[in-house]
């Protein structure tokens, strides 16, 4: 560990998962550091109570209660912990080998939006403790969409690796729509959007009265667990979580949720800058990327470096996600609030993306996002600058407890550190 801690949480971290239940109930007082509240400021030489998991005081020149154990976080950033509010975290493990793939079905497979993430999370996933070292605290994992417009329903898990990790199942449904709608649809938009109002209109049918639809004729194309997944969507309970980047497209959009009056959330957005001021007037808020400017695709020619900046401008919420890899590095969306903000948008708005607007996102701002009385103690102690690439948390807690950052990439680095041992075949030199 560094020279951040006082001794006794030292011995306590270094005892790694055992200890850490026995440390929730434990007060922790990390003092002096600079602490970005992000709902109320930055509070330089800040100080933050931690109580049986929950943040109890957070101020300045506070005092640490009797018994606390006492962090000396002086010289040093602390924030909330982050949220990827788009992964397949749980869900992939190696995306090519199709066993260790959950993250969609096969070609064929009938079922989409009646999938759920919670049935297929694997908390021991590797690719949880590479996120959490990296000061990623929460995240979405969400499921992709097969043959049909819906991938299923996403679930908001905590990065503990712990059996109960998973804080809200059944949190928003997925759907790809633009040229990844129409690919399933007929290879034209006008059937992804057709489609997409079928089934809005076929699960509205089915809430008004279940026994009567399950009763009377209906498409075999569409499968009734898909109707009922729906559900919760068209009652607004749900968020529809939409990935979709062109212009014409997220107008389309725009006129589904006045229509149908839904909750909507857009993954992607690349052209988002060019109706910025329209996403706005309908409350979307947009997940979007930082480092996107190449168009891979007819639907992202007015891809820019400056979106997330110019959507901020506007007044749009906007949060990030990792493009490329969405499981091992979706930890690399605080490097895409860098780049954004190299491209204009304000330190602290990319530091919100990075927690409190995902937490609004998702509909769980009374619970995370933030560091203020009352909400949950996921907080990250950093050895410098979050959106610098070079800086590392120096300290992980979630839930209040202290988190092991050791992972396998470290262990592979260690492992292979000094290639000088000659006594052993050459993949076990290094290693014990």
């Amino acid at each position: 560990m560094n020279g951040v801690f006082m001794k006794t949480l030292t011995g306590l971290i270094a005892a790694g998962s055992v200890l850490a239940t026995a440390a929730s109930a434990q007060t922790i007082a990390i003092m002096d550091g600079t602490v970005h509240t992000v709902s109320g400021g930055v509070i330089e030489n800040g100080d933050v109570i931690i109580r049986d998991g929950r943040i109890a005081q957070v101020g300045a020149d506070l005092s640490a209660p009797s018994g606390a154990t006492v962090i000396d976080a002086s010289g040093k950033i602390v924030t909330p912990g982050l949220i990827a509010p788009y992964t397949n975290i749980g869900l992939v493990e190696i995306g090519l080998d199709n066993e260790a793939n959950d993250s969609s079905p096969q070609e064929g497979f009938p079922l989409g939006a009646a999938l759920n993430a919670v049935d297929a999370f694997n908390p021991d996933s590797t690719v949880i403790p590479v996120n959490r070292a990296s000061g990623v605290t929460r995240a979405l994992s969400a499921p992709n969409s097969g043959d049909t417009l819906f991938g299923g329903k996403a679930a908001l898990v905590d990065l503990s690796g712990a059996p109960g990790s998973v804080m809200r199942a059944d949190l928003a449904q997925t759907a790809a729509m633009g040229y990844g709608g129409a690919s399933r649809t007929g290879d034209t938009r006008m059937g992804a959007w057709a489609v997409m109002r079928e089934y809005l209109d076929e699960a509205r049918s089915y809430q008004a009265n279940p026994n009567d639809y399950v009763r009377r004729p209906r498409s075999d194309r569409m499968m009734l667990s898909d109707i009922k997944a729906l559900v919760p969507v068209v009652s607004g309970e749900q968020p529809l979580l939409v990935a979709i980047d062109g212009a014409a497209d997220i107008r389309t959009l725009i006129r589904l949720k006045n229509t149908y009056r839904l909750r909507v959330i857009i993954l992607g957005a690349l052209e988002g800058w060019r109706v910025a001021d329209e996403l706005a007037a309908a409350n979307i808020p947009v997940i979007v990327s930082g480092t996107a400017n190449l168009p891979d695709q007819f639907e992202e020619l007015s891809a820019t470096l400056q979106n997330a900046a110019r959507l901020h401008e506007a007044g749009v919420q906007i949060a990030f996600y990792e493009t490329n890899d969405t499981t091992h590095n979706a930890r690399l969306i605080r490097q895409h609030a860098g780049n954004a903000v190299a491209e204009g948008l304000p330190y602290d708005a990319a530091i919100a993306a990075l927690t409190l607007n995902a937490a609004r996102m998702l509909g769980v701002a009374d619970q995370l996002g933030s560091l203020q009385p009352g909400r949950v103690a996921d907080v990250v102690i950093w050895d410098g600058d979050p959106l610098e690439v070079t800086t590392v948390p120096e300290a992980v807690f979630i839930d209040g407890r202290p988190q092991d950052l050791n992972n396998r990439q470290r262990m592979l680095m260690e492992r292979y550190r000094d290639l000088d041992r000659g006594d052993l075949p050459h993949a076990y030199r290094g290693g014990e």
